[in-house]
């Protein structure tokens, strides 16, 4: 038998191995991150190992920088111990603080003791009621992210079961820390548990597989009632609720967002986006209601960006041009800098276009004049960097986003166009999510993440989904999303030349 040995911090633990084993089944309880899954293309997996070692993979050496080879950084995923050794990890467990979990709404019409769960593809967030009003809200960050940062990801994973447990066993551990010295699992009556359609898909223990290809059927759309039991034994006296689903990509979380915006009641025209993986996004003109989800992909929250992270402890969530030229930096938790969060890259990106350091067309520009020296090169390409935080931004990097603000800005404009109503005579944009949450509108204006004269009509919703499940905790609210449901009309926009056209013309940045 081989022995790993594994830190984090000040916290040592050993495992026991008879044959060649990778570093990244080590890596429990600790958290590290693996937004492709394992697939070996994302690099964000490092931790520091010595002794035994499989030999250094291609994969590796395409994301290692050769100071980070020299001192022994490895791919969890992608190295293996072959005999003792000893690993360290490199990234403590993720900063749940910097779950969403505020929302538009507080009080409901409902008795006794509640639960609203709102299963985001990133995060959870726990909402607990008693007698309509909301005393505790907790969350976490959702520990399926191990298995990848999208939901295609993680069903090409191809472990529905243990995808399913995963969430149910955290699920479970949230529920008794939200009622803990409230009550005991016994008097909740009610639980409401929302997500996009391929998370109540392995909440449920549905095989999410037909999900993630053509003609992306579902196994249920929901709308149900079951013992809570089912899933939680403790909750014996509990009815869990799974809201409707509009489609395969738009969810029952996107259902509750537009019930907790109180959507469909007197709007003329208005949009709601959740911004995120996933953008899903809805459109209410003269009593049409037209939603459509586009793939973002994680792009925008930081996952598939070289040296992205999620909002938390050390991440930049703001920059900003100092008078001498260079690029100044806000870093959240006054800490030192990690990484970028999803707002410190649009407003970044932002200002790499009016500086024209990138053009229109995405690509850095050496020949900036005055900002040149912000301007760097690496094996893979051209580079800027930020200030003096050591976090950089690549060309690749920037083509990411390209792609993803692309895909949300055709997605809106398709929905528009479906209607026949321009962005001017939007009355409220309505943006939620963790993500969208923290968007700066001029900056994703300045982009083409939004249209531009949606930047002014913006009303931030929190964890919209989230607030709008706790709704449906009263049968009212049941029947106020069944609703909603029942009159959202898909676009489907993998099947609109619209959306194609749009999506190929919203890659440029615009400058002026």
């Amino acid at each position: 038998m081989f022995i790993a040995k594994i830190q984090n911090g000040g916290t040592q633990t050993t495992a026991e191995f008879s044959k060649e084993t990778l570093l990244s089944d080590f890596t429990e309880p600790f958290s590290v991150p693996m937004p492709c899954g394992g697939n070996h293309t994302c690099g964000k997996c490092k931790v520091r190992a010595e002794g035994a070692l499989s030999p250094l993979t291609e994969a590796e050496k395409r994301r290692l920088t050769k100071e980070e080879i020299a001192s022994g950084i490895r791919m969890a995923c992608a190295a293996s111990a072959v005999g003792d050794c000893t690993i360290t990890i490199l990234q403590s467990k993720q900063d749940d603080r910097s779950v969403m979990l505020d929302g538009t709404k507080k009080t409901v019409a409902q008795e006794g003791i509640g639960i609203a769960v709102d299963i985001g593809t990133t995060t959870i967030a726990v909402y607990t009621y008693q007698n309509g009003e909301r005393v505790r809200a907790i969350g976490e960050h959702n520990k399926q992210g191990a298995f990848g940062a999208d939901v295609i990801t993680r069903i090409g994973v191809n472990e529905p079961q243990t995808l399913h447990q995963t969430i149910v066993s955290q699920i479970d551990t949230l529920f008794h820390r939200a009622i803990d010295q409230i009550a005991v699992p016994s008097e909740v009556k009610r639980i409401v548990v929302t997500g996009n359609t391929t998370m109540l898909h392995f909440f449920y223990g549905y095989d999410p597989a037909p999900l993630a290809v053509s003609p992306f059927r579902t196994v249920s759309l929901f709308d149900e009632e079951q013992p809570a039991a089912k899933w939680f034994p403790a909750y014996e006296n509990a009815v869990l609720y799974l809201p409707p689903c509009i489609s395969a990509y738009v969810g029952a979380d996107m259902v509750c967002a537009m019930e907790a915006a109180d959507f469909l009641n007197g709007k003329k025209t208005a949009l709601l986006a959740d911004i995120g993986t996933n953008g899903e996004m809805a459109l209410v003109h003269d009593g049409q209601l037209v939603t459509c989800s586009t793939a973002a992909g994680p792009a925008l929250e930081g996952a598939c960006i070289r040296q992205g992270m999620p909002a938390g402890a050390g991440a930049i969530d703001n920059v900003f041009l100092n008078a001498d030229k260079t690029i100044g930096y806000h870093v959240i938790g006054e800490e030192a800098p990690q990484g970028l969060c999803g707002s410190g890259l649009i407003r970044l990106m932002a200002l790499l276009v009016e500086l024209e350091i990138v053009d229109e067309m995405g690509a850095i520009n050496e020949e900036c004049g005055a900002y040149e020296s912000l301007i760097d090169e690496d094996d893979e390409g051209l580079l800027v960097r930020i200030g003096d935080s050591g976090i950089i931004l690549t060309q690749r990097d920037i083509r990411q986003i390209q792609l993803a603000k692309a895909s949300i800005c055709a997605g809106i404009l398709t929905m528009l166009h479906h209607c026949g109503v321009s962005a001017d005579e939007a009355e409220t944009f309505y943006i939620c999510g963790g993500f969208g949450s923290y968007i700066d509108p001029k900056a994703a204006a300045t982009i083409g993440l939004i249209p531009a004269s949606l930047a002014d009509c913006v009303k931030v919703l929190g964890n919209a989904a989230g607030t709008g499940a706790a709704d449906l905790l009263s049968e009212r609210g049941r029947e106020s999303a069944r609703s909603i449901a029942k009159q959202a009309h898909i676009i489907e926009l993998s099947e609109s030349p619209f959306f194609m056209d749009q999506y190929v013309e919203q890659m440029s940045f615009y400058t002026e």
